[in-house]
């Protein structure tokens, strides 16, 4: 049976089938009158007199639950979301537990992919968020919060290009100081702020010089002995590398000047070749594994500008994403930080998520949930063969080529691909 615990992760890595689901993906489905359960979840976060932490949370989680597992607009939420934010807000700022802290920070990620037009989001959440994680508490929380801040800027449709370099220089500057800026010295706050700043720099119009100015900072943290750490400074590097791609020899404006995401390639090439061939005995067996695939990838990207070995990622009725990028590998690890179980469900319906992957608009609008089928187009009998697939997987028996340019080191989310 599903936990509630899978609903409160903001870790779960897109690259793992077994955190995908629980033992049996049928119990997390929302039935029908899920509107009407979602209504009242909202109207009791509104009422304050009376109310306990534990209250507040089982609130929270609820709303989480069924927010990532249904596809929420702006009239779902009946007039109801401007009150929706303005509580969530208030629970960030005097949240009484670090869990009540990060279901909160869960439902504005939920709500800021779902309903970006919500202007209150990144006038007033966005900021508030920001200082809750410079002031310096609530270390368990913080990773959380931070995610929370990139999904309201990277799918706010108001904020440009100069809004979003100062949260890159935030981002930065809690990796350079190894968290002290924020009173905190944990990895995992480390490895949220470097994956935040990759999703964050890819919608950048012109990257250049955010990248050139703070890639230092990102490729010191591959010398982290957390890896975690590790993993996410060198996917932010590998993207770094895309979106500023080798100037060419014919273009007569780079006759003098060949912009460079970094100015030490030697030194960089040899950080990365060392890491995709390390061994040590720190390290697991399957966790050297991922580090070398990984590194050999993103060697390939930075000295020879060579794009990610293409993946295919399977969801609804035989739809299609190609995973053919770093930028949209580091996009959609973020929504499964947010979505969790449920990313299946808004790859199928939810349209700004389509929108940042770069897929066409639904061809159906979000349903209210049918008993034998979900939004995702996943249908109870799809539902068994992904578990039994992804029970084999757990086992052992299905194994990746990784010698073929790095394509084993993302499992298919739903599924091996044949």
């Amino acid at each position: 049976m599903t936990t509630d615990d899978e609903y409160e992760s903001d870790t779960a890595s897109v690259g793992s089938v077994d955190s995908l689901w629980g033992n049996d993906p049928e119990t997390i489905d929302v039935k029908g009158g899920w509107q009407d359960e979602m209504l009242e979840t909202v109207d009791a976060l509104g009422e304050r007199k009376g109310s306990s932490v534990s209250g507040r949370e089982e609130l929270l989680k609820n709303f989480v639950r069924v927010a990532s597992l249904k596809v929420l607009t702006v009239e779902t939420l009946n007039g109801r979301v401007d009150e929706l934010v303005a509580n969530l807000g208030r629970m960030v700022k005097a949240g009484r537990s670090d869990k009540e802290m990060m279901l909160s920070a869960r439902a504005i990620s939920l709500l800021a992919a779902s309903t970006p037009e919500v202007a209150s989001l990144s006038s007033s959440i966005l900021p508030l968020l920001q200082l809750t994680i410079s002031n310096g508490g609530n270390e368990e929380a913080v990773p959380t919060l931070i995610y929370a801040l990139v999904s309201i800027a990277f799918f706010s449709p108001t904020m440009s290009s100069q809004d979003i370099i100062p949260l890159l220089d935030f981002l930065v500057e809690i990796v350079h100081s190894n968290g002290h800026s924020i009173g905190h010295d944990d990895d995992d706050i480390l490895a949220a702020a470097i994956e935040s700043f990759g999703v964050l720099l890819s919608t950048l119009e012109d990257p250049y010089e955010p990248i050139h100015k703070h890639l230092p900072v990102i490729i010191d943290a591959l010398s982290s002995p957390a890896l975690p750490v590790r993993l996410a400074a060198g996917e932010t590097i590998a993207l770094s590398y895309e979106l500023v791609p080798p100037s060419s020899d014919d273009d007569e404006e780079d006759e003098f000047t060949e912009l460079t995401p970094y100015d030490d390639i030697d030194h960089l090439t040899s950080l990365l070749t060392s890491l995709s061939t390390a061994s040590t005995k720190k390290l697991s067996k399957n966790s050297r594994r991922e580090q070398h695939s990984l590194f050999r990838d993103i060697l390939r990207t930075v000295s020879t500008h060579q794009p990610l070995p293409t993946q295919k990622l399977r969801f609804a009725k035989r739809e299609e994403l190609r995973l053919d990028s770093w930028e949209k590998l580091l996009r959609l690890k973020q929504l499964r930080r947010i979505f969790t179980h449920g990313l299946h469900v808004h790859l199928a319906g939810n349209v700004h998520v389509r929108e940042v992957l770069d897929l066409p608009p639904p061809s159906e609008g979000p349903s209210g949930g049918s008993s034998d089928e979900d939004e995702g187009g996943m249908s109870t009998a799809e539902r068994r063969n992904l578990q039994k697939e992804v029970k084999r997987l757990r086992e052992g028996r299905v194994r990746r080529d990784r010698k073929r340019a790095g394509e084993g080191r993302m499992i298919d989310v739903f599924g091996e691909q044949d």
